[in-house]
């Protein structure tokens, strides 16, 4: 079986990588251990490389339509599809995505789409009955799948997680700080603003907030500095892969506040399909807190690892950090209860999951 895998997403320095484009790669790194996968994907300039098993192409793309990341204009990566078995597209509502569903029904393809919300202005979709070209919808969230068009909810799958639990995993010998942590992407709908707030609340001057994340809103990034003034808040902009395992496994909590209506009034339809922070924690050992906004809550289990609260809310946070700190959750040490909720959604069982959809659509 040959598996392309088709995602819109601009790679070049200055993307936005969020969940959306991890889950592509991440999905298509893992396949590759199975079966024979290509991630074609578009840059400035023409690339091929390999990463492990998994093959890489690149296709340039000098227009980006009304100028959105997420839509590029390219034609030449359809020739990526000729030798494929299955053809799996990332996005639903892009031309990129739109001619690779049409090629692919033309050539008699099997063709699979996951969407992670958004998208470009410019479609084929709205006019076309382009989606009859989908075996199936792949949704990786209850959250995600009630998202999508009527069309496709009809034929959707739902294939929950993904999560390197190999390399995410607990050390028994570090020890918990008193540390209070946030991973992630510093941008308005991550409602970091109400994490600082709740920590404001919870007024422990023993424990520090440590944001981890690059910065992508300056303005937004300035106006964190100034709620953290006087409290024992740390940023840290440039964690590699094994500073950042280490603070998941030396917290005493890991939080991901994320919001539909930010700070600033702007609503964001979709704000985490899952939320890759909390399974990293949960698989290192860690408990965690998120709000319930979008699909978060699917992956927590409540007063086990972690616990779901309000969004918008600094005292919410508060009165679950209060909570994580006096020892209420049921066997926070348990480092075996962590790891059997996150074995589940482990990306070895996802992507035989994927491909038992795939066969089965033959």
């Amino acid at each position: 079986m040959k598996v392309v895998h088709i995602t819109p997403t601009y790679f070049d320095d200055s993307s936005l990588i969020g969940g959306g484009e991890r889950y592509a790669t991440e999905l298509a790194f893992w396949m590759s251990r199975v079966v024979d996968t290509t991630l074609v994907s578009f840059s400035s300039e023409r690339r091929s490389y390999s990463k492990d098993n998994l093959k890489v192409e690149l296709y340039p793309v000098k227009r980006l339509i009304h100028g959105n990341p997420v839509n590029p204009l390219s034609f030449r990566y359809l020739r990526s599809i000729f030798d494929a078995d299955v053809v799996h597209i990332h996005h639903v509502h892009t031309l990129v995505s739109d001619l690779a569903c049409i090629v692919a029904s033309l050539l008699g393809k099997r063709a699979f789409v996951t969407d992670y919300g958004g998208g470009g202005s410019l479609t084929l979709n709205k006019r076309l009955p382009v989606f009859e070209g989908y075996q199936n919808a792949i949704a990786y969230s209850r959250f995600g799948l009630d998202f999508l068009p009527p069309e496709l909810k009809r034929k959707a799958v739902l294939i929950k997680g993904g999560i390197d639990s190999e390399r995410f995993c607990p050390n028994g010998n570090k020890k918990r700080e008193k540390k209070i942590l946030y991973v992630g992407r510093l941008l308005p709908h991550k409602g970091i603003d109400y994490l600082i707030e709740g920590f404001r609340l919870l007024d422990r001057s023993d424990y520090t907030l440590r944001i981890v994340g690059r910065v992508y809103n300056a303005e937004y990034y300035e106006y964190l500095k100034r709620l953290s003034f006087g409290l024992n808040i740390e940023f840290i902009h440039d964690a590699d892969d094994e500073r950042l395992i280490h603070e998941y496994r030396t917290a005493r909590v890991t939080v991901l506040p994320s919001v539909h209506t930010s700070y600033n009034g702007n609503h964001t339809r979709v704000p985490e399909l899952m939320g890759f922070t909390l399974l990293e924690s949960q698989a290192c050992g860690t408990p965690v807190i998120c709000t319930d906004a979008g699909a978060m809550s699917e992956f927590v289990e409540p007063n086990e690892t972690g616990f779901v609260v309000a969004s918008n809310s600094g005292e919410r946070i508060a009165e679950a950090l209060k909570k994580v700190i006096a020892g209420s959750l049921i066997n926070t040490d348990d480092q075996g209860l962590f790891r059997r909720w996150v074995e589940t959604l482990s990306w070895p069982k996802v992507v035989n999951a994927h491909l038992r959809t795939y066969t089965s659509a033959q």
